[in-house]
């Protein structure tokens, strides 16, 4: 695998409350990306709280299993981080209401695994075309599978940052889980909504085609969303599949 991340405040926002971190454990490449939200101080701790939390239970149930089981090392690794900001928001009036959006995967040799809570997203690319493999846990979301509004609509809709399900949010969260073959030549997106809400999935498609390094693609992507005026932090984590493994 050929990796990189990268983050951004933006021109607009004074403070990042994205988070991200990859790694290797066990064989694969471990990645996860949060966007905070709950004020300054609030965005900011729940994003770096969950992904610590994150990172710390699924290596530790990676390398216990020794990559066995990723789905269920993931699915708990999210509740871990829900109940560490739920319970420092509960304690603590200056942190109150603070939560944040996950969405994480683990690619071990031919499966990709992914977890998601909120509207930050997963994305599969390939020369066939470009998969939103999550689902986004939000009001525009809910208008677009009740027939209300298109997702050609939802993607300027003014409540499009409302988000249903959150990590921190309630005492206990469901994530949704998917998992994706492999295949030789596919390029893998995690994001924050700063990105997908001022990039369109055609453009992430084209750049992550035409970058030959997952470092080059990151850079191109959070250029584009800067010069398209993105008023959000953006963050990015590309992973692209190559012959001979991590």
């Amino acid at each position: 695998m050929n990796y990189f991340g990268l983050s951004d405040k933006g021109q607009y926002r004074t403070e990042n409350q994205d988070c991200f971190e990859i790694l290797t454990v066990s064989g694969g490449v471990l990645a996860v990306v949060c966007d905070g939200m709950g004020g300054v101080a609030g965005g900011n701790m729940a994003s770096e709280m969950a992904v610590t939390r994150f990172v710390a239970f699924a290596r530790a149930a990676l390398e216990a299993s020794d990559g066995d089981d990723p789905a269920d090392a993931l699915r708990q690794a999210a509740d871990a981080a829900n109940r560490k900001v739920f319970r420092c928001a509960e304690l603590s009036e200056e942190y109150a209401g603070m939560g944040t959006t996950l969405v994480a995967g683990y690619w071990q040799g031919d499966t990709a695994f992914f977890v998601n809570v909120g509207d930050s997203r997963a994305y599969r690319m390939a020369k066939d075309g470009i998969v939103q493999v999550t689902r986004d846990h939000s009001l525009v979301q809910q208008m677009i599978d009740q027939g209300e509004i298109t997702p050609a609509q939802g993607r300027h809709h003014p409540r499009r940052n409302i988000i249903t399900r959150a990590i921190g949010g309630e005492r206990f969260v469901t994530c949704d889980e998917f998992s994706v073959p492999i295949r030789e030549g596919d390029r893998f997106l995690l994001c924050s909504d700063g990105l997908t809400n001022s990039v369109e999935d055609a453009e992430l498609h084209r750049v992550l085609l035409a970058e030959d390094s997952a470092e080059g693609a990151c850079r191109k992507l959070v250029q584009e969303a800067m010069e398209n005026g993105s008023r959000d932090n953006v963050t990015a984590v590309v992973i692209y599949a190559v012959k001979g493994g991590a």
